[in-house]
């Protein structure tokens, strides 16, 4: 009932300011006088506009007041504010002490984001790095795996600065930022500086079919979003921002020639730019509304540069892969582990031998995926057990060979690929027990936690049930 009341109690205020439109003492601010806006709302935020003078200003407070005593509510001084240029110093003062306000100054911060008609700086900005790094210190997830962070990243993280990146062009700068928090919070659960990232944000920022994660470009988003807004004054929207626009800028012009109007405050002027981001090509930007709204994620995949498909990409995009191990094998197939040889490169040093098979033998990646005797066996245990029977390969031929065996069509070319991805996600973290915590399992006891896991993930795939029927044992797994 209370949001009802509400929005009758808002129709009511907006009835009685309309009436100044009627008084002839009433002067509107020189921007609002063609369009007659006397004031902005939205939910208990209130803008109200006139010009400077002291009559104007008396007869617009003497409607608010009124709406104060008849409706009871009461606006917060405290959290109100005077904003007034181009007068005395003492009319100025002398308004503010009648009015009980404070004096405001632009720049200022409306419904969360800072309102100016200048250019936005690096520090105004800084509020949402400070968002997303304050939510991240809030997350206990520094034990999350590689695959939980990357869920958080798109999802949370992203959709925080979404608000920003449709409203105004970010500074490269606060992307800059924006980034470098995510891929530290990515690769190590801190927002903490790193200079270790296995792998460069950029080819995070690709498609999964390009070998990437496919996680948004901030950069690329923002001029998108934007874009948006250039279609919207294009369709000449009715809506109170964009007949603003045409009333004080466009007039009648055609907006493929007309010039950024110079006059124009850096928001708009940036508007208008975004033409160049198309090549002022007006008809791509028209092709991307679906019944007559604009498709921000179509105009994202349209920005995209098409990169080359990598090879392997169905082993990896396989379904029914659990989400972690199916991260482990994407930095696999790119050999960006952390194994001993590339921890030497970092300048850490740990013991070189490979823990697995206790051989004195550089740990490489090559080693671990397949030369070790504990990987192999747990690999071709696992091929026995799925009725494969073939020599287990080196990494290189093991991965062609599975790429061109794999699909999503056929449920045992799935399960194949399923298996795969635990098989390495399983050796990684046998490898990083062993050599950080002294922890000990036979290859027979990580088989049994593969079948297990298969088969508690085909309970909910029904295509797949034929085929574990007949895999009702374990696997034989030589120590």
């Amino acid at each position: 009932m209370s949001p009802y009341l509400f929005v009758l109690a808002k129709e009511y205020l907006n009835r009685s300011l309309k009436t100044l439109t009627q008084n002839l003492n009433f002067n509107f601010h020189s921007k609002c006088a063609k369009l007659q806006v006397i004031h902005i709302c939205f939910a208990d935020d209130l803008l109200m506009c006139c010009r400077a003078d002291e009559v104007s200003i008396k007869l617009m407070m003497r409607v608010f007041d009124h709406f104060s005593k008849v409706s009871g509510l009461q606006a917060n001084l405290e959290k109100s504010s005077l904003y007034i240029a181009g007068v005395p110093m003492e009319f100025k003062d002398r308004i503010l002490a009648e009015l009980q306000l404070s004096a405001g100054s632009i720049p200022f911060k409306y419904l969360g984001v800072p309102l100016s008609s200048r250019k936005i700086t690096i520090h105004r900005c800084m509020p949402l790095v400070e968002k997303i790094v304050e939510r991240i210190r809030s997350w206990t997830s520094k034990f999350l795996s590689y695959a939980g962070r990357l869920q958080l990243i798109k999802s949370v993280l992203f959709e925080m600065q979404t608000y920003w990146a449709q409203i105004f062009l970010i500074p490269k700068k606060i992307i800059k930022l924006v980034n470098g928090i995510c891929k530290n919070y990515l690769w190590t659960g801190s927002h903490e500086n790193t200079h270790r990232a296995p792998i460069t944000w950029e080819t995070l920022c690709k498609s999964k079919a390009a070998g990437g994660l496919n996680i948004i470009n901030y950069e690329r988003w923002n001029k998108v979003a934007l874009t948006k807004l250039l279609w919207a004054i294009m369709a000449k929207k009715d809506k109170l921002w964009i007949r603003w626009i045409h009333c004080h800028y466009m007039k009648q012009n055609d907006i493929n020639t007309m010039e950024v109007p110079k006059q124009a405050s850096w928001l708009v002027r940036k508007l208008f730019t975004a033409r160049e981001w198309w090549a002022n090509d007006i008809p791509a930007i028209e092709s991307f509304v679906q019944n007559g709204r604009f498709s921000i994620q179509n105009a994202y995949l349209h920005a995209t540069p098409r990169y080359p498909k990598v090879h392997w990409k169905a082993l990896v995009m396989l379904t029914g892969i659990l989400p972690k191990q199916q991260f482990i094998l994407w930095m696999a197939i790119q050999r960006r582990l952390a194994t001993v040889d590339r921890l030497a490169n970092w300048g850490i040093q740990v013991t070189h031998s490979c823990v697995l098979c206790g051989c004195d033998i550089e740990e490489t990646h090559d080693h671990l995926y397949f030369e070790c005797p504990y990987s192999q066996s747990l690999w071709s245990g696992m091929l026995e057990w799925l009725s494969y029977r073939r020599k287990v390969e080196n990494w290189e031929d093991e991965v062609q060979w599975l790429t061109t065996n794999v699909n999503n069509r056929n449920p045992r070319k799935t399960l194949l690929g399923v298996v795969f991805a635990a098989v390495v996600y399983h050796i990684w973290m046998k490898r990083n027990e062993r050599r950080f915590q002294n922890q000990r399992r036979e290859v027979k006891d990580r088989a049994k936690d593969i079948v297990m896991q298969v088969h508690i993930t085909g309970q909910k795939k029904c295509k797949w049930t034929p085929i574990l029927s007949t895999l009702n044992s374990y696997p034989n797994c030589n120590s």
